[in-house]
Parts: C-alpha cells; sequence; structure tokens
C-alpha cells in the first residue's frame, strides 16, 4: 500500500497547537525529575540486610524500568516512535541543537551500529551491574543520558541522538514497521511544487498585538522536521518520530496523519541497512536473556560455547562472555545462518565440474570456499535520504544482502515476545503505583510489607487464568505473523523459503519455551 492510498485518520487541532505539545513535553520532562528525584543516591535502607529492597517500592525505578520500558512497547505496535517525539532526552537533545554549532553528524555512523552497541552496553549492565534492582544506578543512567543528550545537541544538528544513539528509539524503529499510524502527504504533487519547503526549514511568523497605544510583537517559530524527512518521500516509518512538526509547519495544510495496514510495510517494504539487522540481533539477544532466565535447559545449551571456553577465560569472565555470546553473537548468528545456507547453495549451483584428470575420469565437484559474504556490485536501488546512511544494495546475490532483506519477517516474533514481557511485568507490578505515589522513596512501604507485615503485597491486575492465554497468543501470533512475512518476502526475493521458516520456528519456540516455564 502507498503512502498516498493509506486511508485518513482526522487529526485534530490539538495536534497542531504548540502550546499542547509545549505541556505534554513539559509534563514528561517534570515527570523525568520526579524520577531522577525519588531515585537519586538511594542504594539500599539502612539496617535492612536485603541486597535491594527498593527495586520495586522506590517510584523512580519502578516508573522507568517497569511503566516507561514496558508501556512503550505496548505502545509500538499502535502508534511507532509517538513516544520519541515527546520523550524529555529528545526533548533536551533538540533544544540544545537549536544553540549549538549544528555540525552535521558523521557520515560513517549515519546508522543503526551505535544504538545497537548501547543496547548491548545496557544488558551488560544490567546483567553484570543489576542497575535495575537499584534507585541510585537507575538515576546516574538516566543523567547520564540527559548529558549525552545535551552535549551531542551543543555539537550536531538536529535530533543526533534519537537518531543514531538511543537504543529505545533504536528498539521503537523496529516495531514501528508494524504500527498502522504514519505521517504522509494528501497530495505529492502540492509538495513537488512547494517552494517554501516550511517542512524541511521551518517557518517564523510575527504576531502582532496592540493595548491602547502599547505595541508588541511576539516571533512565533515553526520547527521543521528534528531527523531531516522529507514526508511526501519518505519510506517506512521507523525513522518518523511523529512528532507532527511537518504538520504545523506546512502552511498548505498538505500534511496528515495516516492509517495504512498493520504489519503491511514489513513484507511490502524493503530495508537494506546492514545495521538494521545488527539492531536487530541485540533486540533478539535481550528477550533470549530474558526468557532463558525460567527455562534452564535452554540456559545450558544457549551456554555451551561460553562453557567450553571456561578453562581458557577463567570464572571471572564466563559471566560477561555468556551475556555477550546469548545477548548478541548468537541472535547474529541465527539471523544470518540461512542467509548462508542460501549462499552456500547457490555457490554449489554455480560451481563448476572440475575438468577429467589424466587418468580420463569426471573430476568431482568441489565444495566451495567462498559463501558470497561480498556485497553486490551492482543492481538495485539504493535507500534515498539526505543523512547518507550506511547502506547495502538492494539484492540478493549476497549472504549479507540476504539477511538484510529478510530481517524485516523476524520483527513480528520479536515484538510478540516482548509484548509478552511486557504483559507479565506489567501485570505484576504495575499495581505497586499506588504505592509509590503515597510514598515515592519507596522505604515506609517496603518496611510495612516486608518487616512489619502490616501492609499485603500488591497482587496481580489480571490472574494468571487470563494473562496465561492472552501471553501465550502474543508469542503465537508474532510468530505466525513471522512466518507469512518470510513467505512473502522469500516469494518477493525468489530464494528459498526453509531456512527461513526453520529461523522463525526457532525464535518463537524459544520464546515460547520460557514463557510456558515461567507462566505454566
Amino acid at each position: 500500500m502507498s503512502r498516498e492510498q493509506a486511508g485518513p485518520l482526522t487529526a485534530s487541532k490539538l495536534f497542531k497547537s504548540a502550546t499542547f505539545w509545549t505541556f505534554l513535553r513539559g509534563g514528561a520532562a517534570a515527570a523525568a525529575v520526579w524520577i531522577l528525584f525519588t531515585a537519586w543516591g538511594r542504594w539500599d535502607i539502612p539496617g535492612v540486610d536485603v541486597a535491594d529492597p527498593l527495586m520495586y517500592t522506590n517510584a523512580g525505578n519502578l516508573v522507568f524500568w517497569v511503566v516507561w520500558m514496558m508501556a512503550l512497547v505496548v505502545l509500538a505496535p499502535v502508534a511507532g516512535r509517538a513516544w520519541c517525539g515527546v520523550c524529555p532526552l529528545g526533548t533536551l537533545n533538540e533544544l540544545a541543537a537549536r544553540w549549538g554549532f549544528s555540525r552535521p553528524f558523521p557520515r560513517i555512523l549515519r546508522n543503526s551500529y551505535l544504538k545497537a552497541a548501547a543496547l548491548v552496553g545496557t544488558v551488560l549492565l544490567l546483567g553484570l551491574g543489576r542497575i535495575h534492582h537499584y534507585p541510585a544506578a537507575t538515576a546516574y543512567y538516566a543523567a547520564a543520558w540527559a548529558i549525552l543528550a545535551v552535549a551531542m545537541g551543543a555539537v550536531f544538528a538536529g535530533r543526533s541522538l534519537c537518531s543514531y544513539v538511543c537504543p529505545v528509539g533504536g528498539v521503537l524503529a523496529l516495531y514501528a514497521r508494524a504500527a498502522p499510524t504514519v505521517m504522509a502527504v494528501r497530495a505529492t504533487e502540492t509538495c513537488v511544487t512547494c517552494t517554501g519547503r516550511e517542512c524541511v526549514r521551518g517557518s517564523e511568523h510575527w504576531l502582532h498585538m496592540a493595548l491602547g497605544r502599547l505595541r508588541s510583537a511576539l516571533r512565533i517559530r515553526r520547527h521543521p522536521c528534528p531527523v531531516n524527512l522529507k514526508v511526501w518521500e519518505m519510506e517506512g516509518a521507523e525513522r518518523c518520530l511523529l512528532c507532527f512538526n511537518c504538520m504545523r509547519a506546512c502552511p498548505l495544510d498538505n500534511v496528515k496523519l495516516a492509517l495504512r495496514s498493520p504489519f503491511s510495510s514489513v513484507w511490502n517494504e524493503r530495508y537494506p541497512r546492514l545495521s538494521d539487522t545488527v539492531l536487530a540481533a541485540a533486540v533478539m539477544g535481550f528477550l533470549l536473556l530474558s526468557f532463558s532466565r525460567f527455562w534452564p535447559a535452554l540456559q545450558d545449551i544457549l551456554a555451551l560455547p561460553v562453557s567450553a571456553l571456561a578453562g581458557v577465560t577463567g570464572a571471572a569472565l564466563a559471566r560477561p562472555l555468556y551475556l555477550f555470546w546469548v545477548g548478541f553473537a548468537l541472535p547474529l548468528v541465527i539471523l544470518v545462518t540461512p542467509s548462508l545456507f542460501v549462499g552456500w547453495g547457490r555457490s554449489l549451483h554455480r560451481q563448476p565440474v572440475n575438468d577429467p584428470g589424466e587418468g580420463g575420469q569426471k573430476g568431482r565437484r568441489v565444495f566451495p570456499v567462498r559463501l558470497w559474504l561480498a556485497r553486490q556490485s551492482a543492481g538495485g536501488g539504493e535507500r534515498g535520504g539526505e543523512d547518507d546512511e550506511e547502506r547495502l544494495v538492494n539484492g540478493n546475490d549476497s549472504v549479507l544482502g540476504l539477511a538484510t532483506v529478510l530481517m524485516p519477517s523476524v520483527v513480528p516474533v520479536l515484538l510478540g515476545g516482548h509484548l509478552a514481557l511486557a504483559a507479565v511485568k506489567l501485570n505484576a507490578k504495575v499495581a505497586y503505583i499506588g504505592l509509590a505515589a503515597a510514598d515515592p522513596t519507596g522505604i515506609r512501604t517496603y518496611m510495612a510489607i516486608e518487616e512489619l507485615g502490616i501492609l499485603p503485597r500488591p497482587g496481580l491486575l489480571l490472574p494468571l487464568a487470563a494473562l496465561r492465554p492472552l501471553s501465550a497468543f502474543l508469542v503465537a501470533g508474532g510468530t505466525a505473523l513471522s512466518l507469512l512475512a518470510i513467505l512473502k518476502i522469500a516469494r518477493r526475493e525468489a530464494v528459498p523459503v526453509l531456512p527461513y521458516l526453520v529461523q522463525g520456528v526457532v525464535i518463537g519456540a524459544c520464546f515460547a519455551g520460557g514463557l510456558i516455564h515461567w507462566l505454566f
């Protein structure tokens, strides 16, 4: 479905109101400050011999890791990257960029590699430092990102943090491919003939006011797209922040919020960036680590390579190696292996039969050593865009090209697993919000529940009898949609479907097995 064919969704005047967005972003910034204030410096409770007593009772820690992180996953398949338009870090980054040096971001880094590295780094911090167990560590982690947002905004133009560094933005960009909401234009011809291009350049006008003899003028600035997108030729929604800047800036009222078929872009649009495949591997690694904790047999299987190296690396490196292997390296292997098989089969097909030897007998077919890992040198069109991101030619003549073209097919199963994880977490811990509002530090709440026993522990929002089929449906539905995407993309690219079907089933089985051992 093209963007012009997407069904219209009436955008209220609220979306065009600068006051509304100022209020919304101001509220998000106030919530972020509140999180920092309630969590800052709070590691434990003096006199309580428990390592992490404030993990869920402290308001800042609870809101950051449970409510915010998990709720964003629930929001993504509906509204894509809409949170990015409200995020306090993005707002800081954009405000700093308006008065900064406005340098272009280095071309070599205009991809998803930094987002994948930041996500893997966060997983290592969670696994080794358990920063999500301690409010103080959470506050320091969030503060470090705030400082980075200001520093990058002071140097680079636009929302460089959101576009190239933020791991949350990277995860939401992957899941935005499933979202039905996109920014679109009403008539492409109107944009082509437009000379002002206010949606890209921004605009300003003066509001003149008078009271008797008193005269004043207020300059009103309509800011352009913070990630430098051209809405009339934008492909996909993974980079759009849904900040509505283009809608507010367009003087011709030619920009609208539109609807498309959910998941349609997963199998209809092509994504040539190899860095997105690396990011998908990091997301899959986080989910594998989360689900395998409840399935000891799977955990032992995943740890086999690390266990084999234990005698060489030593016990001290076992945990970091396991986190890196399962959290990134193994998922990358899973994503590339089907394409290796396809490339190997093609190489066999293309390998010429040896000439007869001196004995006059026909030589045997030699197994290929080269597996067509080189990038395609010609053919196909490259992704457009002013940011000149790292590109991979839109073709399937190489293993890396195959893995990249087929990468969107794993998005539904990753989203299904992540939604199931979010459902379980929110169901178990969101009831603590009422207690956290009454006691933001969480000290009195913990003492009343665990030490004195005068306050009951908050229960589940949904009973297990309702949560089990819901979470199972999410994982099964995500797996089924991934298999459907594999069939559609493989047919379009004329590649064997079986290796990729096995890939989708293996990923879904890992999530389903972990979920069964967790809830059932």
